[in-house]
């Protein structure tokens, strides 16, 4: 017998999962690990680009995703962040070493799904103006790995759909 006789129970059955995305379209999606939901990210923007006329190519690379119309990019996708009602969304891994010219960065609220794309030189930008933040170790380390916490609108964007 180990110690799960004293843990508290709610900390066992409490929902971690935020409840008002149970009606949601995306619930599924919600609940995949974030490797699993990554690589569903990717897959569902690929498929709304094609769709809506784009040519969608395989990478040369592993520095980026795909290439559009030409262009290297590379997919960011986000659910809603627990806790907010609307435009919270959070991007991790942004690596701006990598060999792409955008990135296409898809949200997901609980009944639409936006991209956004953003060019490699916003994002350098962003990172500049501390917008865009080291993911890792604070602001003396060097893991060359970015994030963005906040809305969509603190993005210099442009709106795919």
């Amino acid at each position: 017998m180990g110690l799960e006789n004293i843990v508290d129970s709610a900390l066992l059955t409490e929902d971690i999962i935020d409840s008002r995305w149970e009606e949601s379209p995306f619930y599924k999606l919600k609940l995949m690990k974030a490797k699993q939901a990554g690589a569903r990210y990717e897959a569902i923007t690929k498929d709304i680009l094609t769709k809506l006329g784009h040519t969608v190519e395989d990478p040369e690379s592993t520095d980026h995703d795909c290439i559009v119309n030409g262009e290297k990019i590379e997919i960011k996708g986000s659910m809603l962040t627990k806790g907010h009602d609307s435009d919270f969304f959070s991007f991790l891994q942004i690596r701006p070493a990598q060999d792409y010219n955008a990135v296409i960065f898809m949200t997901i609220d609980f009944d639409e799904i936006h991209l956004y794309k953003m060019t490699k030189d916003k994002v350098m930008e962003a990172i500049e103006n501390k917008i865009i933040k080291k993911q890792h170790g604070g602001n003396k380390a060097n893991s060359g790995t970015f994030c963005y916490n906040g809305p969509m609108t603190r993005l210099d964007v442009e709106v795919l759909g």
